[in-house]
């Protein structure tokens, strides 16, 4: 077609997944309770007793560890449905003339983090491929949860607070500060850097939702990955078809996020954001998810809340605007210019 579009790097965007992915999904099955959808990370599977949560995610715009990254992106939307991540496949995709040594260290980073969450690695594809620039590892994640103890993205409700935990652009920071050192650091101290860089220590988001699905009031669970919490947010928002109001100052970001953000011209509420986790809980509740997280170490913070709509931001000087969508993660608009 002479009008086919060019697709940017990053994300589908909803109208394409809408109109090429969504309209093709095979044979309807009555045992998906939750298939794909805008805002929705797992699929729900009716397992008579049990549901299955499924999930399948890639690891595209890192090189640093992405063998642990893989395992604990797919393990964080398992556990942001209500259940815990139990069994992982893996492919993995290697450039012509990768030395086995690159294979060994994916895999010992997939084990070791697997062993840290109690998962089960039980299969998957291993394969060198000619055109590649560099490594990909594209993971899938199996858990299960009882029907009681589900939860889903679209479950967000009216009046619900808004809780955010950790900070803002947590992976983006790590792996612009590891992939993009040279570049930084001119401008960004040492101690910085190498602090930046263990942020993807922190990716894991599964202690913090399952402790907030124990506590209770929780209506929705959403990581924000790509896109950032912006993109986060508006996921939660075409899921539950609600708006949202958010705060600027209220949302907790590290010296680190600021400091490299600040020097690449990066929005943090658009980068990258694997180990935050939005939770929409009954603000009767709030309270105790808040304290109940703070007790095994996860800082939180609430964030805004759920409205009729429209979505919208509060800057810090207290100026209303239209929080507009994200077209491209900061990530990769910063990477492409490289």
């Amino acid at each position: 077609m002479s009008d086919d579009r060019k697709l940017a790097t990053g994300k589908i965007p909803k109208d394409v997944l809408k109109r090429l992915v969504f309209t093709c999904l095979g044979e309807p099955s009555d045992r998906v309770l939750k298939g794909p959808k805008v805002g929705e990370d797992a699929a729900l599977l009716n397992m008579g007793d049990r549901i299955i949560i499924a999930k399948a995610n890639p690891i595209t715009g890192a090189e640093n560890k992405i063998g642990w990254l893989a395992v604990h992106i797919n393990a964080n939307d398992v556990a942001a449905r209500g259940g815990r991540p139990l069994w992982y496949l893996s492919i993995i995709l290697l450039p012509e003339g990768s030395p086995e040594s690159l294979l060994e260290t994916i895999m010992k980073e997939q084990h070791e983090a697997c062993c840290a969450l109690g998962i089960s690695i039980v299969g998957g594809h291993t394969e060198v491929v000619p055109g590649l620039q560099r490594a990909i590892v594209s993971g899938f994640m199996l858990g299960e949860v009882s029907a009681e103890s589900m939860i889903t993205t679209y479950g967000a409700q009216i009046g619900d607070d808004i809780i955010l935990t950790k900070g803002i652009g947590i992976e983006g920071t790590g792996i612009l500060a590891s992939d993009l050192r040279h570049k930084l650091v001119d401008h960004v101290s040492k101690a910085q850097l190498d602090s930046a860089v263990l942020f993807l220590d922190l990716i894991s988001v599964v202690p913090e939702a399952l402790e907030a699905s124990r506590i209770g009031g929780v209506h929705s669970m959403h990581t924000p990955t790509e896109g950032g919490v912006l993109n986060g947010l508006h996921e939660i928002s075409e899921a539950c078809k609600l708006g949202f109001t958010v705060y600027e100052d209220d949302m907790p970001i590290y010296d680190e996020t600021r400091a490299i953000s600040n020097v690449l011209d990066i929005d943090p509420l658009k980068l990258l954001s694997s180990g935050s986790l939005l939770i929409c809980v009954d603000p009767d509740r709030s309270k105790d998810i808040l304290g109940g997280l703070e007790k095994i170490g996860v800082k939180t913070k609430v964030i805004g809340k759920i409205t009729e709509g429209p979505c919208v931001i509060i800057d810090r000087d207290g100026i209303e605007r239209a929080a507009g969508e994200v077209l491209q993660d900061e990530l990769f608009r910063i990477l492409e210019s490289q």
